[in-house]
């Protein structure tokens, strides 16, 4: 055992003379630590470029989300812009006042969806964790009830359409009853009748029951060709409809309101609908990311803080000066 011992320090002797003639560095245990200290400090760095790339892939995704979620909101506010100015100000003294709150409350949700977004795409790249936070769940909020009122108005919707309906045909023979002796009436019904081609609130005989139908008359604009005192005396015509429209306005109303209906909510609500669903997903997906970015260890990633002294750093430098 002595011999083995003796053989390994000659061993080492010779290994040390070989370094000191070659002027190589001795290697020792502390040479070793210092190595693998460093291949550490190496792969911790490497770790720490992985994670600034995934959560800056995260921020721009969720940022470029948020931009795209404010796109839609400007479609639901162009939805109830559409409707506003076709229908409810067009026909304005003929339609409830439920109506006129839900064409308002989806011009309000499509500029509360594009403000909240637009909030949320700042808060992304600010960054602001906080401002981040409170727009998911403002979003969220709005997507509820986005989704809630869409399932209650296709549940509903034979209700609300058979209350438009009727309430519609009390106003309009109301106004109908007032013709010629109303300017606001008489010029209303002109313009409507020209414009739908229609007569009357129901059908053209409506109109031989109020004054100024006479019992026998209509308004010159339910005329297939307009001219003075062209509609007199319709009711003793035999074939009415060759001179004046016979459909009434109303039911011509409800079913061009339906049919634009129809055609924004299947080419803009429940589109709209099912991208705020899937965009909000994504976001969620990108916020778990994030969230390791905005933890106090992490929060350097996303912001300059790193770049100026911390205020400790800086009194130290002053004490070590003076």
């Amino acid at each position: 055992m002595i011999s083995h011992i003796g053989e390994r320090n000659k061993n080492n002797n010779e290994v040390n003379e070989l370094s000191a003639h070659l002027k190589l560095p001795r290697i020792t245990s502390k040479a070793i630590s210092a190595t693998h200290q460093e291949v550490a400090a190496s792969c911790s760095a490497m770790t720490s470029r992985e994670d600034q790339l995934i959560m800056a892939v995260a921020k721009y995704i969720a940022f470029a989300t948020f931009i795209i979620m404010a796109g839609t909101g400007i479609a639901l506010g162009y939805t109830g812009a559409s409707l506003l100015s076709s229908y409810v100000a067009y026909l304005s003294p003929w339609v409830p006042v439920w109506l006129w709150l839900a064409v308002g409350s989806v011009m309000v949700l499509g500029v509360m969806i594009t403000a909240i977004s637009t909030v949320g795409a700042i808060s992304t790249l600010a960054p602001n964790p906080k401002g981040f936070k409170m727009c998911l769940s403002l979003l969220l909020m709005a997507i509820v009830t986005e989704m809630g009122t869409t399932v209650l108005v296709y549940q509903k919707k034979a209700l609300f359409l058979n209350s438009l309906s009727l309430h519609m045909k009390q106003e309009m023979e109301v106004s109908e009853a007032a013709y010629g002796a109303n300017i606001s009436d008489t010029q209303m019904w002109d313009e409507i009748q020209l414009e739908m081609n229609c007569c009357g609130t129901e059908d053209y005989e409506d109109w031989f029951d109020t004054a100024f139908g006479n019992g026998t008359d209509v308004p010159d604009s339910c005329c297939l060709l307009i001219s003075e005192g062209c509609g007199k005396g319709i009711k003793n015509d035999v074939t009415p409809e060759d001179d004046i429209e016979t459909e009434g306005c109303l039911p011509t109303l409800i079913d061009d309101f339906k049919r634009d209906a129809e055609t924004l909510s299947r080419g803009v609500w429940l589109p709209v609908c099912a991208m705020h669903v899937a965009l909000f997903v994504l976001l969620l997906a990108t916020s778990v990311f994030l969230h390791e970015g905005y933890t106090d260890s992490n929060f350097r990633l996303y912001s300059t803080s790193d770049v100026l002294p911390s205020p400790t750093r800086k009194y130290k430098t002053l004490v070590n000066d003076c």
